[in-house]
């Protein structure tokens, strides 16, 4: 089984702030203006890549490939993303291995209406909305996280997905 979080659309998906929030939480005035970290980065599968006996589906806890991981939200509207890939791979046997790869910097612009921000996307899937929260923003891309496993049976590969979120946390310098 390989598998890899590879495309510039998923990864600039990453920066579409979809969070999740209560309407209640009185957070009526957020904005995203400053450095997020990303501080999580949720799979559907369980991996142990770092040797610690315990499975987890959070490739920021695994792995060290998102550590310094960024998006910054500037006054003026534009915004800076910096991040990193990371490819995966169990074989046959289970066997687990990971490789960080060097991602992308990427500029663009992004606008708020409310909690709503939308960051321009020129991909052919278009712009990318979601939601701030506190001091957390939550993305989560359907199908963003592609795997190749080995059917055995008839002894080729096929693809599968699986969704994946990211969670961004406020940088206080």
């Amino acid at each position: 089984m390989k598998t890899k979080i590879q495309s510039l659309i998923f990864f600039v998906l990453c920066i579409a702030m979809s969070s999740c929030s209560s309407d209640d939480d009185g957070n009526t005035n957020l904005t995203p203006e400053g450095r997020w970290l990303v501080s999580s980065l949720l799979v559907e599968s369980s991996f142990d890549f770092n040797g610690d006996g315990t499975t987890s589906r959070d490739l920021f806890e695994e792995t060290p490939c998102y550590d310094g991981n960024f998006i910054e939200f500037f006054d003026d509207g534009d915004v800076i993303i910096d991040i990193d890939f990371t490819n995966v791979y169990v074989d046959i046997n289970n066997e687990q291995a990971y490789q960080c790869q060097n991602g992308f910097g990427l500029t663009s612009t992004w606008t708020q209406d409310g909690n709503t921000i939308t960051v321009e996307n020129d991909d052919e899937q278009g712009d990318i909305v979601g939601t701030i929260s506190g001091n957390t923003i939550t993305v989560t891309i359907l199908n963003g996280f592609e795997m190749e496993l080995y059917d055995e049976v008839n002894d080729q590969h096929v693809g599968v997905t699986e969704d994946f979120t990211i969670i961004f946390t406020k940088f206080d310098e």
